[in-house]
């Protein structure tokens, strides 16, 4: 075999066949790598290489046409065949070449990544997985171009036939879409298409069964051409080949239905495809089946989301993964929700209930309104789908009812979203028109009221709470007086201070704004999660514990707990003339230190507790105040519902980061690499096999 190899090999070297494959891969594979990399600054060299596979499709033609036809031709063949030496082995040293002749430039290939290195920072995992991937991509499509070369005489038609079918297999996919294929057509199609496994490798997932593919597609390449070339070929042999085919179909089935994390490792620099702790274990409890339908049409599955949901199925015997087209099924969804999905949505059906997940919670955009663009910000895929597994499993579903009627201020839809994904569901309530709070509600939120409730309502909020309620109050700041909302504050031992806060200490606000309020955070199970961040309200109003009752005759009452949640500094005062221009401190103001979060527990006769929650202001789920401390108000909040409604098991899973920090590149490095592995690269190796070629030819 070793004198097979070393003969094919000097003669690729020694003719320009192997210099050209070699100049243009290069070539073209640079080309996309100044202009996403260098001139673009994107640092992921995957997209790369995805870009350019299909220079294989021209180029592996030209390396394996002479391959195996030209000594059908020349008639040399034979004395290969007579030779001592086995015809695995002449197949073997003939295809070793051709693979040496690639791997030259996918060495090359293997510096690029590090030539960004200078620029910035880029995942080395990623950049060489997706290297590893192309490479063995490329190998497939050299045994395909082989065995296709042993079938014919004729070089011409032996790279005619190899392009055809190179472009087949890469294109089955798309032609299964395209011509709406579906079934066992379908399910071939998309079988034999040898791009689609080198999809994961560039997404950053080192993933053994696509290795198995294309080690298995280049032996049983192999295996067929041995047995085209012998010189009897008889059911024997055809019988064997067809033996080869299923051992392979066989062997890929086996291992696509193994668990995906036994053999799919994430090496991506988000970690998409890796499932954490609390997933592990919402998923360990399960004790009911769960399907989660991808909703997409066939062929134009989000490959990345797709093979999340294969983590999950993986993890859990309870789960089962499948693809629903709306299009072959269009009265699927209504079974299910009345929501309008958009593709690449999914939909997680338990026993009992349903959650529909819409592709737009799990890629979250951003949009600059500045010039209506949208960029990703990030992927919530884990976060999103545990959630609703979790969901549609809990034995109860606890409900926030949010007060109305009073000019309450509106939650966010991203806020919404987040109250969702932590599995709790969220109710109008109007107490005008409803006899009392429903028993149901596991929480009453009263945000931002820019008016009094009636004496009526603060009644039944305080039936409410002797049953054990939670209630969530979020001050709105008004010049009305609020007598009935302020005697429930009173009889849970809060005294508002009149005015509004600003801080006297520097550390405590924002800069020129003594009223946007930094507060310090104090420990308690509400507060775990923002501990080491920051809380920022704006136009607040001092709180401080006083005796409840005190303010209407009442004795005091010692079973409440009063818990201090947000505190300001002690040099913090009210203002209490707010038409006035001096923002210091007055005669007349109000010296702190003022609670602007608190949470009081009364322990009720029958030994139950009931909970008020009090924020000062309203500005405290204000989205852009909540975006100057990255989330930090958001959290608190989420923190504080998450301790109300009790779960089990809290789903809290942040979305992961899908930002990317853009490689700095200056003109002349861009032009100075670019016309180096562009061009001179290239040219060189266009030189080199000139000169060799035509000082063999001298001789």
């Amino acid at each position: 075999m070793l004198a097979i190899y070393k003969k094919e090999l000097k003669g690729y070297l020694t003719s320009m066949t192997g210099y050209i494959f070699m100049a243009v891969l290069l070539a073209v594979a640079s080309l996309y790598y100044v202009a996403n990399c260098l001139i673009g600054g994107y640092p992921v060299f995957g997209v790369v290489l995805s870009s350019v596979y299909f220079v294989l499709l021209i180029v592996v033609p030209v390396l394996t046409m002479r391959s195996m036809a030209e000594e059908k031709r020349q008639k040399t063949d034979q004395l290969l065949l007579t030779a001592p030496v086995s015809i695995w082995k002449i197949v073997e040293g003939k295809y070793l070449a051709m693979f040496t002749v690639f791997l030259i430039p996918m060495l090359v290939l293997c510096l690029y990544p590090l030539i960004l290195l200078q620029f910035g920072s880029v995942s080395l995992p990623m950049a060489y997985t997706s290297i590893a991937g192309y490479t063995l991509f490329g190998a497939a499509c050299l045994a395909i171009g082989l065995f296709l070369s042993a079938l014919t005489e004729s070089q011409v038609i032996a790279a005619v036939l190899t392009f055809g079918v190179l472009f087949f297999l890469n294109m089955s996919s798309g032609i299964a879409n395209l011509i709406g294929a579906d079934g066992v057509l379908g399910s071939i199609l998309s079988a034999v298409c040898i791009y689609q496994p080198f999809v994961n490798f560039v997404q950053g997932i080192f993933d053994l069964t696509g290795v198995l593919y294309y080690v298995t597609i280049v032996l049983l390449c192999l295996f067929l051409t041995v047995q085209l070339l012998y010189k009897k070929h008889g059911t024997y042999r055809a019988g064997m080949s067809v033996i080869a085919c299923a051992a392979v179909v066989l062997v890929n089935l086996i291992a696509g239905n193994l668990p995906s994390q036994y053999l799919k490792y994430d090496v991506s620099e988000q970690k998409l495809f890796t499932t954490g702790e609390q997933t592990a274990e919402v998923l360990k409890n399960l004790d009911e089946d769960i399907t989660l339908y991808l909703v997409a049409q066939q062929g134009s599955e989000d490959t990345t989301l797709l093979e999340l949901l294969e983590r999950y199925e993986g993890l859990s015997s309870h789960i089962s993964v499948k693809t629903i087209d709306l299009v072959l099924y269009p009265n699927f969804l209504s079974q299910y929700t009345d929501e309008n999905l958009s593709e690449n949505s999914v939909l997680v059906v338990g026993q009992e209930r349903s959650r529909a997940v819409d592709y737009y919670d799990i890629y979250q955009y951003s949009v600059d309104y500045s010039t209506y663009s949208s960029t990703l910000d990030s992927f919530d895929g884990e976060g999103q789908i545990t959630s609703a597994v979790a969901y549609v499993t809990a034995d109860e579903i606890p409900v926030l009812y949010t007060l109305e009627g009073h000019d309450e201020a509106a939650l966010s839809a991203s806020l919404t979203s987040s109250i969702e994904k932590e599995n709790i569901e969220i109710k109008s309530l109007s107490l005008l028109t409803n006899e009392a709070v429903p028993e149901d509600a596991q929480m009453l939120l009263i945000y931002g009221p820019l008016s009094d409730i009636s004496e009526d309502e603060k009644n039944k909020i305080t039936n409410y709470m002797d049953r054990g309620g939670q209630v969530i109050y979020l001050r709105g700041y008004t010049d009305q007086e609020t007598p009935n909302l302020d005697s429930i504050l009173n009889e849970y031992g809060i005294s508002l201070a009149e005015g509004i806060v600003l801080e006297g200490d520097s550390d405590h606000y924002l800069p020129n704004y003594p009223y946007y309020l930094l507060p310090d955070i104090n420990y308690s199970a509400y507060t775990s999660d923002v501990l080491s961040r920051y809380v920022l309200m704006a136009f607040a109003e001092g709180m401080t514990e006083t005796a409840a009752g005190t303010e209407s005759g009442e004795e005091e009452d010692g079973s409440l707990n009063y818990e201090s949640l947000l505190t300001t500094s002690a040099e913090a005062y009210s203002k209490v003339n707010l038409e006035s221009e001096n923002l210091g401190m007055e005669d007349g103001d109000i010296a702190g230190p003022f609670d602007l979060g608190v949470v009081v527990t009364k322990t009720l006769d029958d030994g139950n507790e009931a909970k008020l929650i009090v924020f000062s202001s309203e500005t405290l789920l204000d989205e852009q105040v909540d975006a100057m401390v990255s989330g930090g108000n958001s959290t608190l909040f989420m923190n504080v519902l998450s301790q109300l409604a009790d779960h089990e098991s809290t789903v809290s899973i942040e979305a992961k980061s899908m930002s990317v920090t853009l490689l700095t590149v200056t003109a002349g490095s861009a032009i100075f690499w670019g016309l180096l592995t562009i061009l001179i690269i290239p040219l060189f190796l266009l030189s080199l096999g000139g000169v060799i070629w035509f000082q063999r030819r001298k001789r």
